[in-house]
Order: structure tokens, then C-alpha cells, then sequence
């Protein structure tokens, strides 16, 4: 009578396909709103917020397609322009969470193993984390399970509607983030690996090609923005007088030098051997920590029981997470714990098909029991990732323009300067503060900087404590930073 019960409450999940996937990401959206930032965020958040209002430009590698989504995505009548851009990224995760789960019901054949491993992708920390504030790592991984869903009903169906529009994804993607050619081998193994290529005609082909050069036009987006120089950049350098020289991306040479990551050139590589190890059991330990352990476990025998049953796909899921995991283990970069995102989006699947295999071996009755790795997830990352009520980086900004004296100059760390240039651009506050993010300025710029604002009667604020000023000048506090003055020597 109890396994009647149970197979009642999971039927309808199981007539209709989509129903585990659009129950997973109903959830996951719900608890996305409630956690969302409520208004602009530091870091990355307000440099991608600013760009995409202004339909600027941002760090390499740009992330064209993005900004211009995101952009169309502000005009919706809610909240204010911060809130919206966090919005974009919430929607942007629940709609990885509907394939994500549509995915796993097609690979594993059942609902409450696809709609478990969709959960806990939803709250996993990483995941979670970036979904409720402007990031550009939830679009990418949209992107990705789409190219996976639309490979394998490919390789399902023979239907190269399917491949034209993987093709056309895998394009918007590599212009977006040329990273994401790391995923290529694995989606090259699914794409290939079926004997329905063989019955694509030449007709397929050129097909092939038009969608694949269309699908690279939103390149154009990086010379347009430069050449009509937007409010917005950041790509260039300050010179002495406080103004920003930007790249000119209309230039081949300098498109190119922009598109391949090369801003960040000193990050590529940068770890020494023993480094190396440290940071692939870092990863290790992060992988481990976004399933809470036991999704280590699951996942790897997902993974054998995938390779038993259907090598080329196991192959493809592995080769598509693989080299990313390895680029980034070996990337020097501070907030890199997200930028594995795809890596625990694939984990997430072979997850899913570990708990089909874990499910089947339970009674009927308690096969429900899976549900607690998300539920256990969500309890233990909430007040983590609950970002809600994060007012304080938007006021700290406001504060520091507002406070300071006329036509001063305020030299930056990066997330503070963009949160600054947020309010002088969307609310018009301030602009006569010349807001300097010193990531982008040598250090001999920022002296000669300072030394002729103090000469010309202005005043010189600062968000931290320059170290290639400190010998030369002195730093008195100021509500949310300093004031920098010369150093009066004894006589």
C-alpha cells in the first residue's frame, strides 16, 4: 500500500518530462528571489551592472552577449538598475536548473533522480552565490547545458535542426568568452560520435558554416561600443590628469590582445609546481564541498556506471569539464572558486545519473530519501548566500562621492570604483568626482596624479592604502577611506 502511495505522488511526474525540471527550477527561482541582492553589488557585480546599462565595454575577454541581453533584461519596470542585472542572473541559473533536470530525466529515464541532481546543482554555494547578484558565470552555464541537451537529443533524434542550433550556441559562446573553447573536445565527441552524421548532405553543411559565422557576429558589438566611447570602459589606462584612455577595439591587433585574455596574462600559468598541487586539491576540496561530500562519491560512480552503458557520452561529459578544470587549477585568480561553475554543472549530471543507480538499489518507499542532499544544501548555504538585505556596498559608494569636496579625485580599488561610477552614471550623482580604479593606472601615473591634484587645490580621496604612495604622502581616515595629504617634514 505505501509503494502505491509513493508511485501516485511521483506519476505525474513521470507522464510529463518537463514536470521534475520546471518543479526544480520554480523552486530554485523562489529561493533566488528571496536571497537576491536588492540592489547593485561590489566586484565584477557593478563593473558587469554599469557596462551593461550603458552598453559599455568590460574586462577582457568582454562578454559581448551577455551585455547586450542583459541590457534589453534592464528595461523591465522593476526595482532599480542593480536589482535587475542581479535578477538577470537568477533567471539565467533557473533556467540551467529547467535543462539541467530535463537532461538528467532523459539520460537516466526517471524523475526523482533528475529532479535530486537539479536541486542540488540549484544550491550548491558556487551556484547559488552567483545567481543573486550581476555575474556573468550563470549565463555561461545556461549556455553550456544547452549545448549538452541539444547534443544528446541529437545523438537521440538524427535531427540536425538539433546540431544547427548546438552549432549556433557554441559560437555565441566562444564570442562571449573565448574560454569556453575549453569545452570544445567533449562537445566535438558528441556531436561526432553518432552514426546520424553520416546522413548530413552537403545542404547540412554549408548550413553548418552559415549558422556557425552568424552565430560570431556579436564580435561586432566590441568595435562598435569603442569606436562610439560609451560612459562606460574598462579596457584602457588613466593618464596623468585623471582620464581614461581606452583600448581602441576598432583596431585588429588590440581586438585580438582583448578577446584572448591577454589583460590578464600574468594570471595564466602563474602557480610554481608545488603551487600546482596545493591548488588542485583546493579544487578538489571545492568540488567536494559543492555536493557536500557524498556527491564526490555518487558522481564518480556515476561516471563508471555512464562509461558501462554509453562510453562516447561519458567521454563527451568528461572532455567537456576536463580541460576547463585544468585551466583554471592553473589560473591565478583570487574569486576563481566560481569560475568552475561548468565543471560542478557536468559533476551535476554524472551525479544525477550516480543517484539513478543509488535510488534503484533502495525500496520505493524511501527512495524519497535523496531528496535531503538538496534540502541538507539549501539549510547549510542560506545564510551564506542569503545577500538580501546587502545594502551597505550601494551606501558605502553613494557615501564616498557625496561626502567629498568639489572636482576631487578618488583613486579606487576595482569593485568600489565600478559601484561609484554606477551611481555618477544611473542616478547622476556626483560627476564632478573623478573616480580612478587604480588597477587600471601605473604606479608612476598615480603620483604625478596626486601630486598635481593637491598642486591645482583639489582634494585626493582614496578607497585603500596605496602602498607606491605611502613613503610620499599621508593618509588621514575619512568616513569609508582617506584623504591624502603631503607630508609636512620637520624643519
Amino acid at each position: 500500500m505505501q509503494n502505491r502511495r509513493v508511485l501516485s505522488i511521483w506519476a505525474p511526474l513521470q507522464k510529463w518530462p518537463a514536470s521534475p525540471a520546471m518543479l526544480a527550477a520554480a523552486i530554485v527561482f523562489c529561493v533566488y528571489l528571496y536571497t537576491l541582492a536588492p540592489t547593485v553589488f561590489p566586484l565584477d557585480s557593478a563593473e558587469l551592472t554599469t557596462a551593461a546599462y550603458t552598453l559599455g565595454l568590460v574586462h577582457a575577454p568582454g562578454y559581448s552577449v551577455y551585455l547586450l541581453l542583459a541590457h534589453w533584461f534592464l528595461y523591465l519596470p522593476v526595482g532599480d538598475v542593480g536589482y535587475r542585472a542581479n535578477l538577470f542572473s537568477a533567471l539565467a541559473n533557473a533556467s540551467t536548473v529547467v535543462l539541467l533536470t530535463l537532461l538528467i530525466k532523459q539520460i537516466s529515464g526517471r524523475s526523482l533522480p533528475a529532479l535530486i541532481a537539479g536541486l542540488s546543482f540549484g544550491f550548491c554555494f558556487y551556484a547559488w552565490s552567483v545567481s543573486v547578484i550581476a555575474e556573468v558565470y550563470t549565463f555561461q552555464g545556461f549556455l553550456l547545458v544547452s549545448l549538452l541537451l541539444l547534443l544528446w537529443t541529437w545523438r537521440q533524434r538524427g535531427r540536425c535542426k538539433y546540431l544547427l542550433l548546438a552549432v549556433g550556441i557554441a559560437g555565441l559562446s566562444a564570442v562571449n568568452n573565448p574560454a569556453t573553447l575549453l569545452w570544445w573536445p567533449g562537445l566535438l565527441v558528441l556531436a561526432w560520435t553518432t552514426p546520424y552524421r553520416r546522413q548530413l548532405a552537403l545542404r547540412d553543411s554549408l548550413a553548418l558554416v552559415c549558422v556557425f559565422a552568424l552565430s560570431l557576429s556579436p564580435v561586432l558589438y566590441l568595435p562598435w561600443r569603442s569606436a562610439a566611447q560609451p560612459a562606460f570602459i574598462y579596457i584602457g589606462h588613466y593618464d596623468t590628469t585623471g582620464t581614461f584612455q581606452p583600448l581602441d577595439l576598432t583596431q585588429p591587433a588590440n581586438l585580438l590582445w582583448y578577446l584572448s585574455g591577454r589583460q590578464f596574462a600574468s594570471l595564466f600559468l602563474a602557480y610554481t609546481p608545488v603551487e600546482l598541487v596545493v591548488e588542485a586539491v583546493r579544487f578538489l576540496h571545492r568540488l567536494l564541498a559543492a555536493f557536500l561530500g557524498v556527491g564526490l562519491p555518487i558522481g564518480l560512480w556515476g561516471a563508471r556506471m555512464l562509461w558501462r552503458q554509453n562510453r562516447t557520452l561519458a567521454s563527451g561529459l568528461v572532455l567537456t569539464m576536463l580541460p576547463h578544470t585544468l585551466f583554471f587549477i592553473a589560473y591565478r585568480a583570487l574569486d576563481k572558486d566560481t569560475m568552475f561553475l561548468p565543471v560542478y554543472l557536468v559533476w551535476a549530471v554524472l551525479v544525477g545519473v550516480g543517484m539513478n543507480e543509488l535510488l534503484q538499489m533502495l525500496p520505493q518507499r524511501v527512495a524519497v530519501v535523496g531528496l535531503l542532499l538538496p534540502l541538507v544544501l539549501f539549510c547549510i548555504n542560506l545564510p551564506f548566500a542569503n545577500v538580501n538585505n546587502m545594502w551597505l556596498p550601494h551606501d558605502v559608494a553613494k557615501a564616498r562621492l557625496r561626502d567629498t569636496t568639489p572636482n576631487a579625485v578618488y583613486l579606487a580599488a576595482w569593485g568600489d570604483a565600478a559601484a561609484m561610477q554606477y551611481h555618477q552614471i544611473e542616478a547622476d550623482l556626483r560627476p564632478d568626482v573623478t573616480v580612478v580604479n587604480v588597477f587600471f593606472a601605473r604606479p608612476e601615473v598615480l603620483m604625478s596624479l596626486v601630486e598635481d591634484t593637491i598642486a591645482d587645490g583639489r582634494s585626493v580621496y582614496t578607497t585603500l592604502l596605496e602602498p607606491n604612495l605611502l613613503d610620499h604622502y599621508q593618509f588621514a581616515p575619512v568616513d569609508h577611506g582617506y584623504q591624502i595629504f603631503p607630508i609636512r617634514r620637520k624643519p
